[in-house]
């Protein structure tokens, strides 16, 4: 049974390691609603990749459960090697400390829904359909989440915070592309100063977010710019999008202190 851990909002979690078909162990952790006391309910999942540790996003989470959102599981997946793990495809190193990239991420969503998906889903209370389960990621992770738009039929809420969206070839991936989903919904954000890169690739983060957005825009997706850069106030950033993809009430616009 999940373990209640102490704080301001306590949590109740449950962690393991999964192998996958190579040997490699991915590190897993779960942060329960306080409502996963009631036996007789089953709760949506929220898998946020690259955070193995769930439980401090779960702390800004919970106290909205039941009135800015419904109740749900948050999944936090280990990323490991983010250059690796997120990118769509390879890229060669484009500046100091960033890349090369070797383009593991389908394989990551691979990961997701043939290994670790069916193992939460068979072991705890969730309701596993593609309308209850949304991914979430932030930097390479939330390029990833938004890429499975077009590649993955087990979500159908996506949240890219921050996305990695300068990636090269990113646009012209996904330029008069579906996503798979007819009805996805789509939560993206940005920080304010994230364009003033030193790096003339990164710095282009800001346009090609709204190229995008305008290609996505037949789906209605929300996007929300941030004050600040790219490692500002990540928890709240992180913890915005997904209480819009799981919200019942409209709580984007709220500044990130009061999350």
């Amino acid at each position: 049974m999940p373990k209640k851990k102490g704080g301001c909002a306590k949590v109740m979690t449950e962690s393991f390691r999964i192998g996958d078909a190579e040997g490699t162990e991915w590190n897993c952790s779960l942060s329960f609603p306080p409502q996963y006391d009631d036996i007789s309910r089953r709760f949506p999942v929220v898998y946020l990749i690259g955070e193995p540790d769930a439980e401090p996003i779960a702390k800004l989470l919970i106290p909205h459960f039941d009135s800015d959102c419904e109740p749900f599981i948050l999944a936090g997946i280990e990323g490991k090697d983010w250059n690796t793990t997120f990118p769509p495809w390879a890229a060669p190193k484009l500046g100091k400390n960033l890349g090369p990239f070797s383009g593991g991420g389908l394989q990551y969503l691979s990961l997701l829904e043939k290994i670790i998906k069916p193992r939460i889903d068979s072991s705890y209370r969730t309701l596993p359909a593609p309308g209850h389960t949304a991914l979430a990621g932030y930097s390479l992770a939330g390029l990833l989440a938004l890429y499975a738009l077009y590649n993955s039929r087990i979500f159908t809420r996506f949240a890219g915070m921050s996305g990695s969206l300068w990636f090269p070839g990113w646009i012209e991936y996904i330029h008069g592309r579906r996503p798979v989903s007819p009805a996805p919904l789509i939560y993206m954000s940005l920080g304010d100063s994230e364009s003033h890169s030193r790096n003339r690739i990164m710095a282009e983060v800001e346009d090609c977010t709204l190229k995008t957005y305008e290609e996505l825009s037949a789906f209605h997706p929300f996007f929300e710019m941030n004050t600040g850069g790219h490692f500002d106030n990540v928890p709240q950033r992180i913890s915005k999008g997904i209480l819009y993809l799981m919200h019942t009430a409209d709580i984007c616009g709220k500044p990130e202190k009061e999350l």
